[in-house]
């Protein structure tokens, strides 16, 4: 008698996201409000958060994407995940405080940069900085900037190696959510990736501070650890756009 796979959904902010029912969904940031419906059916809830999403001062007003940062923050404080992860360990204890005063109760725990790099490494075989083949492609002030950000990351690691490298060279939160499952489930589930894209971010993130970024945060990053976690584990995707990195899912 054949024992069913475990099915583990991987679930961003992407509008429209098409979400299978499954035996664990790991939420990257602010998507276990916007599909807090959905997420409610799964038996075990995995919610990984940028700390900037529970800070204070995201909140504070005179902000632009002050409305947007209070929205994300009442979200997460109404959700009931069995635990959280953060993607950074600065500042724990305060935001761990934040959150009890705000009535959350569900276990909060963190990863450092250095931890985050050695799961991802582990599990992809990506180390940061991922350089990729674009950069080769981008305008010659683009390569400037990529060049400058890369030899700093370097420099500072020549000093403590556990120096966290720019955003640009490194996974998102949805690409280390799924990373984090794959850690947790191994090699026997299938992985499905909702509500993810890599093309046109800055229309449903948001935020100033994702707009005038002069490099794309994340992106080539992203796309070599999928293709890479394609090959290596029972990887799928709902997004249409992620067809040429990812099988697209068919349930039954």
């Amino acid at each position: 008698m054949s024992v069913k796979k475990k099915l583990v959904v991987v679930l961003g902010s992407k509008p429209g996201a098409e979400i299978p029912s499954g035996d664990a969904v790991y939420c990257a940031n602010a998507a276990i409000g916007y599909y807090a419906d959905a997420v409610s059916r799964f038996p075990s809830v995995v919610s990984v958060l940028s700390p900037d999403l529970i800070h204070p001062k995201e909140r504070q007003e005179g902000r632009s994407d002050r409305e947007r940062c209070v929205q994300q923050w009442e979200m997460i404080v109404a959700s009931r995940p069995d635990k959280v992860i953060l993607t950074r360990t600065g500042n724990l204890d305060m935001l761990k405080k934040v959150l009890d005063e705000a009535g959350f109760s569900s276990p909060v725990e963190a990863v450092s940069a250095y931890e985050r790099r050695e799961i991802v490494g582990r599990v992809s075989g990506c180390y940061d900085p991922i350089v990729t083949s674009d950069f080769f492609r981008l305008p010659v002030n683009k390569k400037i900037r990529y060049a400058g950000s890369l030899t700093t990351t370097f420099l500072k690691r020549l000093v403590d190696r556990r120096k966290d490298c720019g955003a640009v060279f490194r996974p998102s939160t949805g690409i280390l959510a799924l990373v984090l499952a794959i850690s947790e489930h191994g090699r026997d589930a299938d992985y499905v990736i909702c509500g993810i894209g890599v093309q046109k971010r800055n229309d449903y993130l948001g935020g100033e501070h994702i707009h005038n970024q002069p490099l794309l945060r994340h992106v080539y990053a992203d796309i070599k650890v999928l293709r890479e976690l394609a090959r290596r584990y029972n990887l799928f995707a709902t997004e249409p756009e992620l067809e040429h990195l990812v099988p697209r899912y068919r349930p039954g």
